[in-house]
């Protein structure tokens, strides 16, 4: 599946909704595993730190919890517990927050990469 370029809305909410979406219809079903951030990236043609975003504003939402080594996992229940409650302005902001934690743990992660990098061709 391909995103729309036309769309206004940055991909990785679309992707984001395209999973929602899923959650929704039942396709992935309460404790179903969602696919690796590479294979949505792979999946939806986007990079994998929009993919990574995408799963930050799902995680956010409460539609999915993330299990460290193993992967992120349909929620069971309805998120309501989880979700962010308030004003529509509140939610947003709160969505977008994800959406930046994520980049800058992509941004960490990357620059970790590089001074490694950088380390070992001075040694």
């Amino acid at each position: 599946m391909s995103l729309s370029p036309d769309d206004s809305e940055p991909a990785s909410r679309q992707v984001a909704s395209a999973i929602r979406g899923e959650i929704s219809a039942g396709d992935l079903a309460p404790g179903a595993k969602i696919p690796s951030v590479r294979k949505l990236s792979e999946r939806f043609g986007v990079a994998v730190m929009t993919a990574q975003s995408a799963v930050e504003i799902l995680r956010s939402e409460g539609l999915i919890y993330t299990s460290p080594g193993r992967g992120s996992f349909v929620r069971s229940g309805p998120p309501s517990d989880q979700a962010p409650t308030g004003s529509p302005e509140f939610i947003e902001i709160t969505k977008h927050l994800g959406t930046l934690q994520a980049a800058v743990t992509d941004l960490a992660r990357r620059v970790a990469q590089l001074e490694e990098a950088a380390d070992q061709q001075s040694s």
